[in-house]
């Protein structure tokens, strides 16, 4: 017996490869390569024992990205169009998220609407999401690897929470904020030691704005002091020039706004909203609309169609064993050559 696992995943990082890969000019046209890359992913993807659901970038996504290697705004519209033509003729189900598709996915794992969030980048464990399946690179059809991220274990092995997590990514750089000159991970982890990370996030979710913002302030020098004289010797050294920088160039180092943008992301949740489904589940291919899709986007030629839809044909007899929902929660069958063949907790 088996049992499905529910899982979520951002669209970003797909089109963000596409559009580097094959430019943004020809990926705007939603035809031919980045279509096919797209295709071959979700065809094997229908092979495997999950229950996808897909989550867009919104049109209110924060515009301050810092991130290089991240696509900023929305992608090209016809090729998201055509992708979602495509979810949707392989049985899997998706939304457009309010805002940033990272923080969706962070609220629907913690709400246990999916057991685990695939991703390629580790940052949405800073909008609170409890594990992540690390994903193959977009354009790989190596599914035969996985890493699985958990909050809990990072808590008891490293013994990093999410304050701690968030104040590394902050002083390192993350996607909303470049981080502080000259500061490596390595620096901003033993810094963590000295608990900045756990009272600024303590403060940040409980104090009203006027008194998080006194207690900023004293932080801010706390944080200046400790790169100064380092009491504790967790950093091993001083760094002069960090705390230089902290007192005449970053006075208002962490940002506020970038905070919120963590701590309070938009999401379907919020303002007392709903969430977009109440359940994650997925349905067989369709093998017609399959077809319909191949012919007119990708011009394959009917008499080539059937060799090439194949593979299609045993994505139907894993989502109509799915459906039979035969359960069996402390197993999952993870096989080759359609299953990952292992998984590293991290």
């Amino acid at each position: 017996m088996c049992c499905a696992l529910h899982c979520s995943a951002t669209t970003s990082t797909w089109v963000y490869s596409l559009t580097n890969t094959f430019s943004w000019h020809i990926a705007s046209t939603g035809k031919s390569n980045e279509m096919l890359t797209i295709f071959s992913q979700l065809m094997a993807i229908s092979q495997m024992l999950l229950q996808p659901h897909f989550i867009f970038d919104g049109p209110n996504r924060p515009s301050f990205r810092q991130s290089k290697d991240r696509l900023c705004g929305i992608g090209p519209p016809l090729l998201e169009k055509r992708f979602q033509e495509l979810l949707d003729a392989f049985g899997f189900s998706w939304h457009k998220a309010p805002g940033e598709a990272e923080a969706e996915l962070a609220y629907f794992c913690s709400c246990g609407l999916v057991d685990a969030v695939v991703t390629p980048y580790n940052d949405v464990l800073l909008f609170g999401a409890p594990s992540i399946l690390r994903s193959v690179q977009p354009l790989s059809r190596d599914y035969g690897d996985v890493e699985l991220y958990a909050v809990d274990v990072i808590e008891d092995g490293p013994s990093l929470d999410r304050g701690d997590l968030l104040f590394i990514a902050l002083m390192s750089g993350a996607d909303y904020d470049m981080g502080l000159p000259g500061c490596t991970v390595n620096v901003a982890r033993r810094l963590a030691r000295y608990g900045f990370g756990r009272t600024l996030f303590q403060a940040a979710v409980t104090n009203p704005f006027v008194e998080f913002m006194e207690f900023h302030a004293k932080w801010h020098r706390d944080l200046f002091q400790v790169l100064e004289r380092d009491p504790q010797h967790h950093l091993g050294q001083c760094h002069y020039g960090l705390a230089r920088v902290i007192d005449k160039e970053r006075t208002e180092f962490p940002d506020p706004a970038v905070l919120t943008t963590y701590l309070l992301p938009l999401t379907s949740w919020s303002d007392g909203g709903q969430p977009p489904v109440t359940e994650v589940t997925s349905h067989q291919p369709d093998l017609a609309a399959l077809s319909a899709f191949c012919s007119r986007t990708m011009g394959w030629p009917l008499d080539g169609l059937r060799p090439r839809l194949m593979e299609a044909c045993v994505g139907v007899v894993v989502h109509a064993l799915l459906q039979v929902r035969i359960l069996c929660p402390s197993h999952i069958l993870l096989s080759p050559p359609y299953y990952c063949s292992s998984c590293r907790v991290k």
